[in-house]
Formats: C-alpha cells, sequence, structure tokens
C-alpha cells in the first residue's frame, strides 16, 4: 500500500498521465470472448451494425426469454441502452445468457463508441 502510494505520488510529480485504453482493447478484454464484430456470431451474437439494431433481432442467434421480448416490443440498442445493459446485463434483463457487466462508465462509453464505428 506505501508502495502504491509513492508510486503515485511520483508520477503525479513527473507530469506523467494515466494511459487510455482504446475502445477495440477493452472490445477485446471484456467481449470478444463470445462476440464477434464481423457479420459471423460467436458464442453470443454479431455486434457488427449493433448500435441502433433492434434488440434480439440477429438471424440464426438463439436468444434468452428476455432479449426475446425485449425485441417484441421494439427496443433498440441505442447508446443509452447500451450502456444499462453493459453495466449489468442480469439486472437490465434477468435471464439474459451474458454474464459479462463492464462497471466503469469510461470503459462502456469507449466499448460502445467501438461498436458504433463497426
Amino acid at each position: 500500500m506505501k508502495a502504491a502510494l509513492i508510486l503515485a505520488g511520483l508520477l503525479a510529480a513527473s507530469g506523467a498521465q494515466a494511459q487510455t485504453v482504446s475502445g477495440e482493447d477493452l472490445f477485446e478484454r471484456y467481449c470478444a470472448s463470445c462476440h464477434e464484430v464481423t457479420a459471423a456470431n460467436g458464442q453470443g451474437p454479431s455486434l457488427k451494425g449493433v448500435v441502433g439494431r433492434k434488440v434480439a433481432s440477429v438471424a440464426g442467434f438463439a436468444y434468452s426469454p428476455a432479449l426475446k421480448a425485449a425485441g417484441a416490443k421494439g427496443l433498440r440498442w441505442d447508446t443509452a441502452h447500451l450502456d444499462r445493459f453493459l453495466s449489468d446485463p442480469s439486472k437490465l434483463y434477468p435471464g439474459t445468457y451474458m454474464p459479462q457487466s463492464v462497471s466503469k462508465p469510461e470503459n462502456r462509453a469507449a466499448i460502445i463508441a467501438y461498436l458504433k464505428a463497426q
């Protein structure tokens, strides 16, 4: 603990800034084990073009009943909806198959920005 405080003080004194992690790197860390940004589905549905897309609308993917119900209501993956989902998928849609959450708002924002570009 003391060493961490000393290191933090040295970094602050030297003017070093924390490195930001790219949305692509965060996608690889949090999402890529199940999702692709190509047209192919993985363990999870393809996320190519997900921003603005209707929930549970990728052909050929077996969605959870919770996500199918959201899609049937016409809900779409806009930025705010994706942010809420990524913060706690099972809270927003109990029974979803997605176990991974992204706790830091800045990481969610970077992932969403990356997905917008796909």
